[in-house]
């Protein structure tokens, strides 16, 4: 599908059109696009609902892309997942990461940027795909930040970097008293990320915190965004 992201500024309506096959949502925050943020909504979400959180964290000259997971969530009308968590998900998974992956080249090769100027941000199972697929690039991105997610195939990761550092920066949030994704995943996933050579590594548990994304969370995002953009 065609996605079209306007702006209304003080310089006019600036319009960007882009190209892919997911339902994406998007928006341009500014007067000029100096870094894309794709983020990666959670299972069962949806983009629209998620594209909430452009509203939360205040950076300005970006180009916010909020893409809906290609298939449908099994138990609600709205809802959209990137694969499935009940049956071999390998499938469905590798389609994702593909979509997700030509997004990232479509929105660099428009706004004449790269890939130094991308953030991918994802939440629970959107948190995965974004450590996944900004990894596979192999390139240095401005940032990774999984929130309340968790890791898979990291041998993969691994043999891909083969021993060489991950110079991407990463932001790692989780709350501690999530009962969708346990904490102890939490950890491992730094044992993980530390295991693979990620060099600038940030992460924070946050104290009666579930699966969601708080107030404190927000300005640690915000904060982690400005620093490296």
């Amino acid at each position: 599908m065609s996605i079209q992201s306007n702006s209304i500024n003080a310089k006019g309506k600036k319009t960007i059109q882009l190209n892919s096959p997911l339902k994406v949502v998007s928006n341009i925050r500014g007067d000029d696009i100096k870094n894309i943020i794709i983020c990666l909504h959670g299972f069962g979400d949806n983009a629209a609902n998620f594209s909430s959180l452009a509203n939360e964290i205040n950076v300005q000259n970006v180009l916010w892309l909020f893409p809906q997971g290609p298939k449908n969530y099994p138990m609600g009308f709205d809802g959209a997942q990137w694969f499935p968590l009940f049956n071999d998900p390998t499938e469905e998974r590798r389609n994702s990461e593909e979509l997700i992956l030509q997004l990232i080249y479509e929105a660099i090769e428009v706004c004449k940027l790269d890939f130094s100027k991308v953030f991918l941000l994802g939440f629970s199972q959107g948190a995965a795909l974004a450590i996944h697929c900004g990894l596979k690039t192999k390139e240095k991105l401005a940032g990774i930040l999984a929130l309340s997610g968790f890791i898979f195939q990291a041998h993969a990761i691994k043999n891909a970097y083969a021993g060489k550092v991950i110079e991407t920066p990463m932001l790692v949030l989780h709350g501690n008293q999530d009962q969708v994704i346990f904490p102890v995943t939490y950890y491992d996933m730094l044992d993980s990320l530390k295991d693979l050579g990620v060099k600038r590594l940030r992460n924070k548990i946050y104290s009666n915190m579930g699966h969601t994304i708080s107030s404190e969370e927000i300005k640690d995002i915000t904060k982690f965004i400005e620093e490296n953009r």
